[in-house]
């Protein structure tokens, strides 16, 4: 009986060991799909032949914060002469590791130069070919990114070069206490913005401090001369008391713990 009992307690106690095991791995995950746009912007795109093929020059969402394309330039001599190609996100496959305290991140994307050449170019003026269907048909086609048939209009999208460092206007409207868009942290697990990070105090970005709110807080309204208003719901003064992170991997949205917190501020629901 005795014998049963350790086998039994053994049994439970390997079970434990794995069930918290499997939390953890799922956390690693967690953490090592969260990167910033700003390591994402100016990074390198190699592929299979671990061949580096472009450079980020921009990323483009929409107002749910889907991020829909990475925008790079191919092409031309020493950056000049380029013509601009919109990548699909879900054709970027993005891993990202820690060494020595800091995030690394490598994007790859399965296929040749070449053949990124030979991509369908934007041409017009703000990337309207982003907004024709035919074109992004033959534009998914090139890069062998697949439409569901539930596939739902991407809407309004937005150029991340719009909006970052753009003044966020607070709940409390007032401009003296207003923050600033200083970075857009993305699930490259689903290719959603989930967090903004927020500039506040400090005067030239000098003595600034960052916190992290939920994307669905902000509220970006663009106008007639294609510029873009950022507001909230969420007061300066919640702003200047929400816990800080620190950039520029804003590694303390790693813990589970700390994300729950963000996405439970006050103010921070859907605008």
């Amino acid at each position: 009986m005795r014998s049963k009992r350790f086998l039994y307690g053994c049994v439970a106690a390997i079970t434990a060991m794995s069930l918290a095991s499997v939390g953890q791995a799922f956390e690693k995950q967690a953490q090592n799909a969260l990167v910033p746009t700003s390591k994402i912007v100016g990074g390198y795109i190699y592929n299979a032949g671990d061949e580096h093929i472009a450079s980020v020059d921009d990323i483009v969402l929409n107002s749910q914060g889907e991020v829909q394309y990475l925008i790079v330039g191919v092409g031309g001599l020493a950056g000049l002469g380029q013509s601009q190609v919109a990548i699909p996100s879900k054709a970027v496959k993005c891993e990202c590791t820690t060494k020595d305290g800091e995030r690394e991140c490598r994007m790859t994307l399965s296929m040749t130069q070449e053949k990124l050449n030979q991509a369908p170019k934007l041409e017009q003026e703000n990337r309207a070919e982003l907004m024709d269907n035919n074109w992004v048909t033959r534009n998914r086609s090139h890069f062998s990114v697949d439409s569901p048939l539930n596939d739902k209009p991407a809407g309004k999208l937005i150029s991340y070069s719009n909006v970052n460092d753009v003044t966020v206007q607070t709940g409390n409207n007032d401009e003296t206490t207003n923050g600033q868009l200083d970075d857009l942290i993305v699930d490259t697990a689903d290719h959603k913005v989930k967090f903004a990070i927020i500039g506040v105090g400090g005067a030239l970005g000098v003595g600034e401090s960052y916190v992290a709110v939920p994307f669905k807080a902000l509220q970006l309204t663009e106008n007639e001369d294609q510029d873009y208003t950022i507001s909230t719901k969420v007061t300066s003064k919640q702003l200047k008391s929400a816990p800080k992170v620190t950039s520029p991997d804003y590694s303390e949205l790693e813990s589970q713990e700390f994300r729950t917190m963000v996405n439970n501020m006050k103010n921070a629901k859907k605008q």
